[in-house]
């Protein structure tokens, strides 16, 4: 096994494959909502946070 493959592997135990493999049953649009939702979710963590200095 070379160092590349011995990385990969080192990464590789740490990955949820749930996660991917629940994302890929999505749609397409399913998936851009989803992205949609949790960028008005960090905004909204923004937003409390710069309200509370």
């Amino acid at each position: 096994m070379n160092s590349v493959d011995e990385i990969i592997e080192l990464y590789r135990k740490d990955v949820d494959v749930t996660l991917i493999e629940e994302s890929l049953r999505l749609t397409p649009e399913e998936r851009v909502r989803r992205a949609e939702d949790f960028g008005f979710f960090l905004e909204e963590i923004r937003a409390a946070k710069a309200n509370q200095k």
